[in-house]
């Protein structure tokens, strides 16, 4: 769907509110108080009453629009702008386009969607094989930065460490060498606060189906991933060989640090797992065209923000 499209479905307050009505009954409403799910819509009051307990469910109430004061259209704008461009975009382009006066909520909305892409993506695991890899991507500390020497490497607190899993099989028919020989398929990345073996140990065992194969370099904290999948193939891998053998893993890393440089500029540790969220969910429904504004808008109805 593209911007003169949108216009045309959702051109008003109005129409927003008859689209979100529709999706959320066709998912089911849940009283909150008493847990009935028979109810009757209210139009003048633009809700739903209980017929139990006759408590009411307004629009907004269990979805990930919860408590905003951010009208419909907004929210449905946003949710567009963030799933169709392939390219991020920032809280003060997005604030621009919505012509919202102030940064805040327009920041706090794109950062609950963000929130929803990740557990919408949680709930999915990779399979077969499977490269996995750590990173470093720099952040900001604004309550530390000037206030303590800055370590180098593995540890420094300019850093977070990410772990990226990337679904990668072989492609047998690919016989040109300048291109990958593996075919991607969805990709996970993960903030972690150390990388040691129990800490790889467990996101792996959330995160991919102990039935697949892992590719990995020889890196110790991955030495006993043999406990939680099928089979661990450990590689010792030459830097000049890294796009050779671990293909899709190192180029998705580029591509998301590329990515927040270009669009964000700098982003802190405490949000960037939002940002890499957003990176994943597009690029693990890269194929799905118009269905993706949708699909996000049900995520947000089926998602309460806490």
């Amino acid at each position: 769907m593209n911007l003169l499209e949108f216009n045309n479905y959702f051109p008003t307050e109005e129409s927003c509110q008859v689209d979100i009505r529709k999706k959320r009954e066709a998912q089911g409403i849940i009283c909150k108080r008493c847990g009935g799910k028979r109810h009757l819509w209210v139009n003048t009051l633009l809700r739903w009453e209980c017929s139990e307990c006759k408590s009411c469910t307004n629009l907004k109430a269990g979805t990930v629009m919860e408590k905003s004061h951010l009208p419909l259209r907004v929210w449905y704008l946003a949710i567009h702008l963030m799933t169709s461009t392939k390219k991020n975009i920032s809280a003060l382009e997005m604030q621009r386009q919505v012509g919202w006066k102030r940064y805040e909520p327009i920041w706090y909305m794109m950062q609950k969607i963000r929130a929803s892409m990740g557990k919408r993506d949680s709930g999915y695991l990779l399979k077969n094989e499977i490269e996995v890899d750590d990173a470093f991507f720099v952040t900001v500390d604004l309550e530390r930065d000037g206030k303590e020497p800055k370590k180098r490497g593995r540890g420094s607190q300019k850093q977070a460490q990410v772990l990226v899993m990337v679904e990668s099989t072989p492609n047998l028919r690919q016989i040109k060498d300048y291109k990958k020989k593996r075919v991607m398929g969805y990709v996970k990345m993960l903030v972690m606060n150390e990388l040691k073996t129990e800490d790889i140990n467990q996101e792996v065992e959330l995160a991919i189906h102990p039935d697949s194969t892992v590719l990995t370099d020889g890196y110790k904290a991955y030495s006993k991933l043999q406990q939680v999948v099928a089979k661990h193939v450990p590689m010792k891998i030459l830097p000049e060989d890294a796009h050779k053998k671990l293909p899709w893993v190192h180029t998705m890393i580029a591509n998301a640090k590329r990515g927040l440089l270009g669009i964000h500029h700098s982003t802190s540790k405490e949000y960037l797992q939002n940002y890499l969220n957003e990176f994943c969910y597009k690029l693990n429904r890269r194929n799905f065209k118009s269905a993706l504004f949708d699909r996000m808008i049900i995520a947000g109805i089926s998602d309460t923000w806490y």
